[in-house]
């Protein structure tokens, strides 16, 4: 499969451009599907994966928008809403009834959807079926009105200006934290705190690999051989660019790992009975490199994440791994950009991916050159929200794919798979408002200095 990656910006007041950046995968993993290695997908349909708190993409000063990191991500209903977890509940099954379910709403799975991995299904009381991750049911909170929330704190109680909530402003006052109701727990997708390692070693979200990876200690993406430890070196050229990763002479196992001893002296992690490796040409934590260079070299994964049929990853000349089409034409987003953000625009993921922004300029492309080339990339009747994927209903009824809250779009000026010919093209700068104005205009968002809109080519 092949990856892509994404730049956002906001701005606004006169004019804008925006340049995309789009992820997917190839031929698209349906529910409950699994890699060669029985890699679940990390969520159902009908299931989504939101960060939480201001990587929404609210608060967006001058500094703020620099530096949004996604450290905190969430399972959330096909609407964006948190879901939440009760200490009370016994394992499958769901004792939140009456008034408990009038403010912590049953997250209900369709009569279609089926349950696979760790996801399950319990039948209610009433007669309705609910879904439940690791046994324990899953609920949103009726005090939750934001996407992003967490325990009724919506995200734009982070945001700068006037008024809570609004962005680019002056520094603002932030709203007090509300606790969490006893024994409730948000459904934590990442970081993930559950699983036994060996020292050294962590789960990472891997962009390039499009889902959460096994990493080593300076974040190198791990890989697994299918074939036996001591016949690696067969599959490599002359020069082997795989690195056994080496176990302690006393290590033990743990989990699905286990050392063994190699035929060359070295002690070396099996995951799930495959040796582990790095891969020389991964130089950058996110990196994947090594993915599809050979069949018996997969990554390491720990979840994948869904790809809706017809999406593929295809890598370009300046930016790597960037989502596609099913004729690998590259996948765009319409983004919004503050000049005073100063985060590193046009770099390799060098834009925080700021959803609440995607949401705001939905499935308006907003241009004014070229608009004749620029096409949603539309998603079939039948098609649900699932993972970082949402689906957009557009003014002519027409359904749209969305990535991590931004529609997706086609450019005509990209004739061969890899092509980002429209990458950072800027046609509308908006220049109406200064730190001395009182003026704001909202372009999808609300912005008091210099912003443009761009096209940007969606990666992971």
């Amino acid at each position: 499969m092949k990856v892509n990656r994404k730049k956002l910006w906001v701005g606004g007041t006169t004019a804008f451009a925006l340049t995309i950046v789009v992820f997917a995968a190839v031929g698209g993993e349906r529910q409950g599907g699994a890699s060669e290695l029985g890699t679940p997908l990390s969520s159902p349909a009908g299931i989504t994966l939101q960060p939480l708190n201001m990587a929404q993409g609210y608060g967006l000063d001058s500094i703020t928008a620099a530096i949004i990191p996604w450290d905190n991500i969430v399972y959330a209903d096909s609407n964006g809403m948190t879901l939440y977890t009760n200490d009370m509940n016994p394992p499958e099954h769901s004792t939140c009834v009456e008034e408990c379910a009038s403010i912590w709403l049953p997250a209900l799975a369709s009569v279609s959807t089926e349950a696979f991995g760790e996801w399950s299904i319990i039948d209610r009381d009433d007669g309705t079926r609910q879904w439940a991750l690791k046994g324990k049911p899953l609920y949103t909170y009726i005090k939750d009105v934001d996407v992003g929330s967490v325990g009724g704190n919506s995200p734009k109680r982070y945001g700068r200006g006037p008024n809570i909530g609004e962005r680019g402003r002056a520094l603002g006052p932030i709203a007090d934290d509300v606790p969490m109701p006893a024994g409730w727990h948000a459904a934590t997708f990442f970081p993930v705190s559950d699983r036994l390692l060996p020292p050294g070693l962590t789960i990472n979200h891997v962009p390039d690999a499009a889902g959460l990876v096994l990493v080593n200690d300076v974040d190198q993406s791990l890989y697994v051989f299918l074939g036996s430890p001591n016949e690696d070196s067969s599959a490599c050229d002359t020069l082997c660019d795989w690195t056994p990763v080496v176990a302690s002479q006393l290590a033990a196992p743990i989990g699905d790992f286990i050392p063994i001893a190699r035929n060359d002296g070295i002690s070396q992690w099996t995951y799930k009975g495959l040796g582990l490796y790095t891969y020389a040409h991964d130089l950058l934590p996110g990196d994947a490199n090594g993915d599809g260079v050979d069949s018996n070299w997969q990554v390491a994964h720990i979840t994948r994440h869904y790809m809706p049929e017809g999406v593929t990853i295809q890598e370009s000349l300046r930016l790597g791994k960037v989502l596609a089409n099913a004729q690998g034409q590259t996948l765009y987003e319409r983004d919004a950009y503050i000049f005073q953000s100063g985060s590193g625009h046009s770099l390799r993921r060098g834009i925080p991916i700021r959803p609440a922004v995607g949401r705001d300029l939905g499935t308006a492309a907003l241009c004014r050159v070229e608009c004749e080339k620029w096409h949603p990339f539309l998603a079939p009747a039948e098609a649900n929200p699932q993972g970082y994927w949402d689906v957009y209903t557009r003014a002519d009824g027409g359904r749209q794919w969305a990535y991590q809250g931004y529609a997706l779009w086609t450019y005509d000026g990209d004739k061969e798979p890899g092509d980002i010919n429209a990458q950072d093209d800027w046609d509308m700068t908006i220049f109406a408002a200064y730190e001395d104005s009182d003026t704001i205009v909202d372009i999808g968002t609300r912005y008091d200095g210099v912003a443009t809109l761009y096209w940007t080519v969606a990666v992971p």
